[in-house]
Formats: C-alpha cells, structure tokens, sequence
C-alpha cells in the first residue's frame, strides 16, 4: 500500500490538539475496558498518537503501530512532548504478526482506519489478524465517521476555520466507495501556502461489519451509534463496532 500520509502528517493535528480526544469517547473506553478487565491495548492504527494520550490518562499499557512511518513519527514527537513513552512500530494492520508476537485484551483501529483497504479479501486479512492479536475473549474495537446519514451530508464541508488555517473537505461517494479531497489553507503572514490530499475510503455501514467480522471468526459483534452506547440506526453520526474474540 502507498502512505497516504507521507506529506498530510506534518499538518495533520490542524484538526485539533490531540489532547481533545476526552469527554464521551474517553468515558467509552472506560466502561468498556473496565467491564472487560482489558488492561493491555494495541492500537493498531494508531496514527499522530491521540486515542495513545487518551487511553494513558486511564492507566492502560499501550503499545501501537501505524503504516504510515510519517504518522508515527508525528507521534512519538506529540508523546515526547508530553514526557510519554510508548513501544510504537511500522507495521500493516494486514499482519499484525510480523511485528506483535504476544497477544492483548484489546485491540482498537479507529477514526476511520480500516475503510482505507477497499477489497472483501483485504478486509478480512485484517480483521483475522487483529484476531490473532486477542486474548481469549479479547476486545476489537472499530470506529468510523461514515454512516447513513453522513453520507446525506452536503459535500463540501468546513471541518477547521480560524484566523490562521482553514481545512476543507469535498467529498463524493459512489456505492462503493467514498473519495474526500483535503484542503488546506494556511493564511497568516509567517505561512500562507496551500495543500490538497485526496484519500479514498471503502463505504463500511452495520451490516457490512457485522457479516466481514462473522467471516473473520468474531462473536458478541455490538454496534452503537454513539458513545453514550445508543443502538445504531439511520440516524447515527458516529458508527462504533466492538466484538469479542
């Protein structure tokens, strides 16, 4: 596969410090792990290192990885920042085993991670390695910002807008598939340069997830459409998937 974050790494934390990444999802994983007495987690996409910091402030040993060597450094650098230190590793989410040779309470590939692998086979590929990463009656955790209804939303949508940056999606969808083209204008004096970045995603609803995790050999597959864990439906901003091995 192609980094597609080799050059959006450096600015991706415009959207916001990864510090933000509290409240209700935090809430989330708490009950959650809590429930599951989970202590040890791998984030397995672990991007610029925010769900990391998140998931640190409630005292879980975390390991990571990320395809994108960019991403990852952006990470240790936001962690270094923050006098954290955590094992992370280049490593695609499609054979975890080359780099992982224990296994964890949980494993999580959020924000949209996995929809970047487009085809069944891949799919699976993927999800049966995060298996393969679980303990007995381990935790997957998945979430993803494309639902039903977001696929309703305008295409072109303001998602960062301060005096110094400006970051816009244009987004267009087939059956299938999902393309947003990321633009970025930053406007002050010291930087006023513009970047586009195209990433195109597969278009993964509920029961796409509940049939690709049946056939990676899941059990327990849950689906909620927030964090307050409300059942998903139509209406649901947020998708959130979490099945036990």
């Amino acid at each position: 596969m192609k980094d597609l974050y080799e050059k959006l790494a450096n600015d991706y934390d415009e959207f916001g410090p990864i510090d933000q990444y509290l409240g209700d999802e935090q809430t989330f994983f708490k009950n959650l792990f809590a429930e599951n007495k989970v202590k040890d987690v791998l984030d397995c996409a672990c991007g610029t290192g925010q769900h990391i910091l998140m998931l640190s402030r409630l005292g879980y040993h975390l390991s990571g990885s990320d395809y994108s060597e960019s991403m990852l450094e952006a990470a240790r650098k936001n962690l270094t920042a923050r006098n954290l230190t955590f094992p992370l590793y280049q490593c695609d989410f499609r054979y975890l085993e080359r780099v992982f040779d224990r296994q964890f309470d949980a494993v999580i590939c959020l924000t949209n991670s996995l929809p970047h692998l487009h085809k069944d086979e891949d799919l699976i590929t993927a999800l049966k390695s995060m298996r393969n990463r679980l303990k007995d009656n381990g935790l997957l955790v998945l979430t993803s910002g494309t639902t039903h209804y977001t696929l309703t939303l305008p295409s072109i949508e303001v998602v960062v807008n301060r005096p110094d940056f400006s970051r816009i999606f244009v987004k267009k969808h087939s059956k299938k598939y999902q393309t947003i083209n990321i633009v970025d204008l930053f406007h002050t004096d010291q930087r006023n340069d513009s970047h586009q970045y195209q990433i195109v995603y597969r278009i993964l609803l509920d029961e796409d997830y509940r049939k690709l995790l049946s056939l990676s050999g899941f059990s327990e597959i849950r689906i909620f459409g927030d964090y307050q864990m409300n059942p998903y439906n139509r209406e649901s901003r947020r998708l959130i998937v979490v099945a036990r091995k």
